[in-house]
């Protein structure tokens, strides 16, 4: 009688824990910040959710061995989904401005515009900027700056100011 009425008690937790969540999921501010400028209004990555586990405001894949960096973020702003996307292949560096190579992207999407118009990718070397503060190795945390006019097939362009990350990996 023991066991089953202690099986019941971890039964009703189990059931009690996996049908309260939260609709998004705390995390500290000083390790998930990805922020931007666009049209003069200041954003930061955020996340709604309303599932089991929550959600991340920001998505950070980082390869300490080859320097290869992936970062995404977005919010949504006046009913859209809003992503800044960074990629660099290989060989990102520490406190100099990183160079992009042709496999190398920071784009910008809008979701809910037309397919065609909704990327603005920053193609212009002239008009983009990445650099590396910090990287901590113990701590897992990446910090930086970047800035770039984004340009759509639309011949669109859009400016993203003062970008600032400082994310774990």
């Amino acid at each position: 009688m023991k066991r089953l009425l202690h099986l019941s008690v971890i039964l009703t937790s189990i059931i009690l824990f996996a049908t309260a969540c939260e609709e998004e999921m705390p995390e500290p501010n000083e390790w998930r910040i990805l922020e931007w400028t666009v049209d003069g209004e200041r954003h930061k990555a955020s996340c709604e959710s309303e599932g089991l586990f929550g959600c991340s405001a920001t998505d950070v894949n980082y390869n300490l061995n080859n320097g290869n960096l992936e970062l995404m973020g977005g919010t949504k702003i006046n009913g859209y989904t809003e992503i800044v996307y960074i990629y660099i292949f290989r060989g990102l560096r520490l406190k100099e401005r990183i160079p992009f190579g042709i496999n190398d992207h920071i784009e910008y999407t809008k979701l809910g515009e037309d397919q065609s118009c909704r990327l603005h990718r920053a193609d212009n070397s002239n008009h983009r900027f990445l650099y590396i503060s910090r990287i901590d190795s113990t701590s897992r945390i990446i910090e930086g700056y970047y800035e770039f006019e984004g340009v759509n097939d639309c011949q669109d362009t859009i400016q993203i100011k003062d970008g600032y990350f400082k994310v774990s990996f």
